[in-house]
């Protein structure tokens, strides 16, 4: 049997606050099923290639995430020291772009070598896309711009050749390692397609709209087997798509955040395949639509909703082993063409409403903005104390 760390934390906090050891853990969960026996789920132990499946997806994942990170801090650097570079590249990754930001991101060099120079070395690295393709005079203009300004300022010396040669090294190392981690993540991804073809040849879980190649494999993986959930209420626990509780007399506490159960990639597939889906499929949009319109939800909230719903549906489709049928709002099926002009006629929420969310999202956090130290709590006494008469 397994059960949430951090209720084994508080059992263990309860019963040895002072003191932790393995022996007291031992004991902490040898207790466990007297305690708590209704939140303890059945160990489940999927097979070798499942299990690969799972690992390599969250390694994708973490590889994914520290690429988005390189790509950050690369154009945190642009903006901070060649303002107004990046807005003439249409396309910041592409095999040009990479090029020039490679070996050309000293805008004192650029300057002095010329347009003509500048257009000769990009023409060396077309795109792949004519629509990635940068416009050299734009590109030029703007790092005459940025040169224009050092230049004002040469004379104290703080940002000169030397320092973009090393800002260039900087930018040349996070490059190379974004290609390694690139081509890692593309190898991961051949693997894992390979090993979900085979254990789910039929693809079912590839015909619910949101649900691509990135996002089938760790569905299948997390779930495993899906007759082991009783029920839809008992999946959508295990992975804590569900508000969490707050209830005491006749008083119950609404609009409450997610529970932390559930594996975090499982999670961030859900997020992704609902913002996917509500796009295409009716019965989804409709969903979102009314708790942001007619409930008064904000996105997060109403992609909670969205993400419970497409859940139930992957577990359907996994248990009954056959492909999803998309249906409007009452039931009848309807096709992609028509789905799509369903939800762009009737189901896209207003601008206007949206920043209405945002704003009350954003005024609710600061009222609920819990004091950052012990000093604020002690300033604000102070304070109180000196108004008192």
């Amino acid at each position: 049997m397994r059960t949430q760390s951090r209720n084994v934390a508080a059992l263990r906090k309860y019963l040895r606050r002072s003191s932790k050891s393995d022996k007291i853990d031992a004991i902490t969960l040898a207790k466990m099923p007297f305690v708590d026996a209704e939140r303890l789920a059945e160990v489940f132990l999927p097979s070798a290639k499942i299990y690969a499946i799972q690992r390599l997806s969250r390694q994708r994942r973490h590889l994914e995430l520290d690429i988005a990170s390189r790509k950050t801090r690369i154009s945190s650097i642009l903006d901070g020291y060649l303002p107004g570079v990046r807005q003439t590249i249409s396309n910041l990754w592409s095999k040009q772009a990479r090029v020039f930001l490679s070996s050309r991101i000293n805008p004192l060099t650029v300057a002095r070598e010329g347009e003509d120079a500048l257009t000769l070395f990009l023409a060396t690295a077309r795109p792949r896309r004519k629509a990635d393709a940068i416009d050299s005079h734009m590109l030029y203009q703007s790092c005459q711009a940025a040169a224009t300004i050092y230049l004002m300022s040469e004379s104290a010396g703080t940002i000169n050749d030397d320092f973009f040669s090393t800002l260039q090294e900087e930018i040349a190392r996070e490059l190379r390692l974004m290609d390694v981690e690139e081509a890692e993540s593309e190898s991961i991804t051949k693997h894992v397609n390979e090993l979900y073809q085979e254990f789910h040849p039929s693809n079912n879980l590839g015909t619910i709209p949101g649900v691509g190649e990135h996002t089938a494999p760790i569905f299948l993986s997390v779930i495993g087997d899906p007759t082991r959930f009783r029920s839809q209420a008992a999946f959508a626990n295990y992975t804590g798509v569900v508000p969490d509780s707050r209830q005491s007399s006749k008083v119950e506490a609404k609009g409450l955040p997610m529970t932390k159960a559930g594996p975090a990639i499982m999670k961030w597939a859900l997020y992704q395949s609902a913002d996917m889906g509500r796009r295409y499929d009716p019965q989804m949009a409709w969903l979102y639509y009314r708790e942001m319109v007619h409930n008064g939800k904000n996105h997060k909230q109403a992609m909670g909703a969205v993400m419970s719903h497409i859940g139930s549906r992957i577990l359907a489709v996994l248990r009954e082993n056959k492909p999803y049928e998309l249906r409007d709002v009452d039931g009848t099926p309807i096709s992609w063409e028509a789905a799509r002009r369903l939800i762009l006629t009737r189901y896209q929420v207003p601008e206007e409403i949206r920043r209405d969310r945002r704003r009350r999202t954003a005024s609710n956090a600061s009222l609920k903005k819990p004091l950052s130290n012990q000093r604020e709590m002690a300033a604000i006494g102070v304070h109180k104390a000196a108004e008192a008469p």
